[in-house]
């Protein structure tokens, strides 16, 4: 079933947690001041030494598993949150379906929002690229060039922390897949919510396929 508002999506039609997801990535780490981040999620802190806070935007492709959708995520890491192991808020998201929207929400409290993608170069190891739309506007570009493929099927697992009714909601994820470092160029519209990525280079890149991903375990 096709669903146009993911407020439309009844609770029955949301597949349960754990998420498991398959397809393609591609990642980015960014450093830029904290101030100038949009502000974080209420009762959240971003990680930040002098001043400066850490970026990760996430370019995906998920085309098997629970469900088949694209995405673009920005996470940025928080602290006071208890936890050892990586943990991120996701500050900013959209998803092309809007099953996967109302249950990011639902499950989660993940602010997902819909937007329009085009994202090509998902099946193989090359390039990969995309955009995305939002009301028939590009507000965000991606093209990666690989350059050198990693051993094995890295991997790396961490916690997503949200704001809930009753107190943070923190989730598990893992992901795991071919890997490949390279340059990643992003163009994002100035006046569009990621405007404050603009004119900046992230740190370092790099390219997932044959990704298996779970979350909410």
């Amino acid at each position: 079933m096709s669903y146009q508002d993911p407020a439309a999506v009844a609770a029955a039609d949301i597949p349960p947690a754990p998420w498991h997801l398959s397809g393609s990535a591609c990642a980015s780490l960014w450093r830029m001041p904290t101030s100038q981040i949009p502000a974080a999620p209420q009762g959240m802190q971003y990680a930040s030494v002098a001043g400066n806070s850490l970026v990760l935007t996430v370019w995906a492709a998920y085309t098997g598993g629970t469900a088949i959708y694209d995405e673009l995520a920005v996470v940025v890491p928080v602290r006071g949150q208890g936890m050892l192991a990586m943990t991120g808020t996701v500050a900013a998201i959209w998803v092309d379906d809007p099953i996967a929207c109302a249950g990011g929400r639902q499950l989660w409290n993940i602010p997902k929002q819909m937007a329009e993608f085009e994202t090509v170069g998902t099946a193989h190891r090359g390039t990969f690229a995309g955009e995305m739309l939002l009301d028939g506007q590009q507000v965000a570009s991606m093209t990666f060039e690989p350059k050198l493929e990693l051993p094995g099927r890295p991997g790396i697992g961490g916690f997503v922390v949200q704001p809930g009714d009753h107190g943070p909601v923190r989730t598990r994820s893992r992901a795991r897949g071919k890997t490949m470092t390279g340059s990643a160029k992003w163009d994002f519209a100035p006046a569009g919510p990621l405007g404050f990525l603009v004119g900046r280079r992230p740190l370092v890149s790099a390219r997932v396929w044959e990704l298996q991903a779970s979350f909410g375990t």
